[in-house]
């Protein structure tokens, strides 16, 4: 057989291959690497698949569009008045950015979407990159040329031209020449379906900024078209964009830069949807669009897709850095209150979700041991007023309640009580965990719950005497979030920095296993557990603990609230168990 006749064959099964990827069954990630060789090969054969997959594309694009898009904005325009009862009395300006390589027909076609479909256009600029050597370049300068006239409703549309600098460079240089309230991140390969969108993405902003005066905002539009809630093109204020100094990243070829805007929102809490908004994204891989070389120059490659991935699970700890920056700039903005430049002070529901944000931003860094970070973001929120001292930071927070960095723990009346038996906990706890411990695996050191939500935890059912003698103690179990942690400390531990939750507390830590190599830091203090005895000290202190030693400790924790009627005369209660009865 000859190697034509082989190279037909092969052309054949592959077009049959990529014809059947027009049904979502047959769709998988090999069909992109056969259009890839495709793409690359210049022979007859490869060429011919090529031309008549595009063909069969180009069918389906129009029948889409005919049946199914332009219908949608047809209606979505008929019932925009009644669909806009309550339009805001504030529009924000907007500014699409679309960086765009060798495929002005596209562009056209997404600037007309914009044009037709905005209600109030006049505020919408488009802002287009194009490479300095691209092929189709002349005709850029042409559809620009006409722009004013083509689609005069819009406010701006302008082009720029420079070097090959790759898309999420050139979205952040767009970004820096927008003008808007808002930035949305634009492809040559959208159209803008539903009418009124604008008006839409204003009546969810006016929504928002009640509630986020500081206005540091991500958003999408969401018409439910993605399966499993999956997003697409951000949308950003320009608070947001200020505040950390770019649009998207720059570190990875093009996959996961959306999904690094959307996941620092997430991490703050500031993203939304804009529901009931459709935009049509025409993607090779959903057969909505014909493969050309753009994709090919940025995209066909799986090698790339997997790299991009793993680098950003490589990120965490620069991702969550990012969103400490927008979280001051939240609490910067609480701070300076509306933008009339009138100061109003914070009300304490407010100042607790600030410092909730705050708490879990600290904790987060610290976790990836960005441990300057963390620090620098607590000192930051000191100067805001939201806690005296950057290692006190409970998120519920008296500040007239004086700081207990070390209680006696002689006047507890459960110190004796605990001590009485300590020897039966300790012998429990060596029985059952013996020289295993139940650490994480990765190294780091986290408490086993015993009590929380009101009853004893399966870990406990194994722990009878520990559970009877916390048991004896309602001041640690009968009040709401109560929780007995039991802390694990094997070898070579470290623990990360963390605060309780509230200065109303005391935290009482009861050395069961101790060695001479472990230690806890309690805010800038540094001492061990007194063996068979507690610690006690403001729950709303800083707090690390480690064991440098060969073999493993244990610790029992937990609340008691800070009352003058903990003393050691104080007699020992029912169990706390019938009490909860």
């Amino acid at each position: 057989m000859s190697p034509e006749h082989n190279k037909a064959i092969a052309g054949a099964r592959d077009l049959g291959r990529l014809l059947l990827g027009h049904s979502q069954r047959y769709r998988d990630a090999k069909l992109q690497d056969v259009v890839t060789a495709a793409l690359r090969d210049s022979g007859a054969g490869r060429s011919r698949v090529l031309s008549v997959l595009n063909g069969s594309i180009r069918v389906r694009q129009e029948l889409a569009y005919a049946l199914r898009l332009e219908p949608r904005r047809l209606w979505t325009k008929l019932t925009f008045a009644r669909r806009t009862a309550a339009v805001p009395s504030r529009t924000q300006s907007l500014s699409l950015l679309c960086p765009t390589r060798n495929r002005v027909a596209n562009l056209a076609e997404f600037l007309r979407s914009v044009h037709r479909t905005a209600a109030a256009p006049g505020r919408i600029e488009v802002l287009a990159y194009v490479d300095e050597d691209d092929p189709a370049l002349p005709e850029y300068r042409e559809l620009f040329a006409h722009a004013r006239l083509r689609f005069a409703g819009l406010a701006r549309c302008a082009l720029h031209v420079g070097p090959p600098i790759g898309v999420a460079a050139a979205w952040n240089h767009l970004a820096e020449q927008a003008e808007g309230n808002f930035l949305l991140m634009a492809n040559d390969d959208q159209l803008y379906v539903d009418h009124g969108w604008d008006v839409a993405l204003d009546r969810r902003v006016a929504e928002l900024t009640v509630m986020h005066e500081d206005a540091v905002l991500c958003l999408y539009f969401d018409a439910a078209q993605y399966a499993d809630g999956g997003r697409d093109f951000p949308i950003v204020s320009r608070s947001w964009y200020e505040t950390l100094g770019y649009f998207v990243p720059t570190i990875f070829q093009q996959w996961e830069v959306e999904q690094w805007v959307f996941d620092l929102a997430e991490r703050l809490g500031r993203l939304y949807a804009v529901s009931g908004v459709f935009v049509e994204h025409r993607h090779y891989q959903d057969y909505k669009a014909p493969f050309d070389e753009t994709y090919q120059r940025h995209r066909m490659t799986r090698n790339k897709s997997f790299a991009d991935h793993a680098l950003f699970l490589r990120t965490e700890a620069e991702r969550v850095a990012e969103t400490a920056k927008l979280a001051a700039r939240v609490a910067r903005g609480h701070q300076d209150g509306p933008a009339n430049g009138r100061r109003v002070g914070l009300t304490e529901a407010l100042s607790e979700r600030v410092r909730e944000r705050y708490r879990a931003l600290i904790d987060e860094l610290h976790a990836v041991a960005q441990h300057e970070a963390a620090a620098q973001c607590a000192d930051l929120a000191v100067r805001q007023g939201l806690w005296a001292s950057s290692l006190h930071r409970p998120v519920e927070y008296d500040p007239e309640l004086p700081v207990v960095t070390e209680h006696d723990a002689q006047d507890l009346w459960f110190t004796a009580h605990l001590a009485a038996r300590h020897h039966a906990i300790a012998a429990e706890l060596r029985a059952e965990f013996g020289a295993r411990s139940p650490d994480r695996e990765d190294g780091g050191a986290e408490p086993l719950p015993l009590y929380s939500d009101g009853t004893w935890t399966a870990a406990a059912a194994a722990l009878p005497v520990t559970r009877a003698a916390l048991d004896d103690i309602p001041e640690a179990l009968l009040f709401p979030g109560a929780v007995v942690e039991l802390w694990s400390l094997r070898s070579a531990t470290r623990s990360a920095p963390t605060c309780g939750p509230s200065n109303a507390f005391l935290r009482v830590e009861f050395g069961v296993v101790v060695t001479a190599e472990s230690g806890i830091r309690v805010a800038d203090r540094t001492s061990s557990w007194p063996e068979g005895g507690c610690l006690a000290f403001d729950d709303g202190l800083e707090r690390e603990r480690w064991n440098r030693g060969g073999s493993p400790n244990f610790v029992l924790g937990f609340r008691v609230p800070r009352t003058e009627e903990l003393t050691s005369g104080r007699p020992v209660p029912q169990r706390a168990v019938q009490a909860r009865r």
